[in-house]
């Protein structure tokens, strides 16, 4: 997974995804949330960078340091631990490839967890699945457009613009319709009385 940066887009990154055998998928444009986990990424290397006085032995020790599923990523990519400058056993040294039945439950429940404290902490809402030819605003355009389908990556949508077809995420798209519970009918108008006994409308809100 990868942002849409020129170097994905390519040619020639399409024909080593074909020959190495895996799926490439891009983030929404616009949104590097959907692309969390590569930002974070990085987020985190530069802090290093700015902190450390060598930075590649920083490298190495956060290289060697064990995440919460109890493999550091050298042991995940080598299948070995790295010689750092914390003294080690050379017995610990030695090939040993992690469990990785062990390793793929361990993630599932952190990423579990991590969405539901995500969601609770912003109070998440799930928002409506959206209908070719729905009327949506696109906010960061701030324009008006029409949906045309649902693209293949996830919660993203090919939206008809003035300017021409784009994509966006569904967090972009709030639909321009008026839903039932909020509208409001004659019949529901509240009417007040005036001390004469005049009967006095009042306006009722416009749910747009």
């Amino acid at each position: 997974m990868s942002n849409n940066g020129p170097q994905f887009s390519g040619q020639a990154f399409t024909s080593f995804a074909a020959l190495y055998g895996f799926r490439h998928v891009t983030s929404s444009p616009w949104f590097p949330q959907s692309n969390g986990e590569a930002e974070r990424a990085v987020q985190t290397v530069k802090n290093l960078l700015k902190k450390a006085g060598d930075p590649y032995l920083a490298l190495l020790a956060y290289r060697d340091t064990p995440l919460q599923s109890g493999y550091s990523p050298a042991k995940l990519l080598m299948g070995r631990r790295l010689h750092t400058t914390v003294p080690t056993l050379p017995s610990q040294l030695g090939p040993a490839l992690p469990d990785s039945i062990t390793f793929a439950s361990k993630e599932k429940e952190k990423g579990i967890s991590d969405a539901e404290n995500y969601n609770r902490r912003h109070r998440v809402k799930t928002l409506s699945v959206l209908s070719p030819g729905e009327q949506v605003w696109v906010t960061d355009a701030k324009l008006s457009g029409t949906v045309l389908q649902h693209h293949s990556t996830p919660r993203s949508y090919l939206v008809d613009l003035p300017q021409g077809v784009v994509r966006r995420n569904r967090q972009h798209l709030i639909p321009l319709h008026t839903s039932a519970r909020d509208r409001v009918t004659p019949a529901e108008t509240p009417t007040l009385r005036s001390r004469s006994g005049r009967a006095i409308v009042k306006p009722s809100r416009l749910n747009l």
